[in-house]
C-alpha cells in the first residue's frame, strides 16, 4: 500500500483509496483471504487505516 500511495499526489493520512479488492491483496502476498482481512482489520484498529463504505483509506 505505500508503495501505490507513493505515486498519489495527496500523502495525507487516509487521503489515498486502495484500488485493490480483499481478494487481489490476498493473491498478491500469497496469504489467504481470511487472514488478510484479519490483517487489514488489525490495522485498522491499530490506526494506520481506516475502511470507508467498505473500500480501505490509506
Amino acid at each position: 500500500m505505500d508503495y501505490l500511495k507513493s505515486f498519489a499526489i495527496d500523502q495525507k493520512q487516509y487521503s489515498f483509496k486502495v484500488p485493490l479488492t480483499r481478494q487481489q491483496m490476498a493473491g498478491l502476498t500469497g496469504l489467504c483471504v481470511e487472514t488478510t482481512i484479519r490483517t487489514i482489520k488489525g490495522m485498522e484498529r491499530a490506526m494506520m487505516l481506516r475502511i470507508k463504505d467498505r473500500k480501505i483509506m490509506y
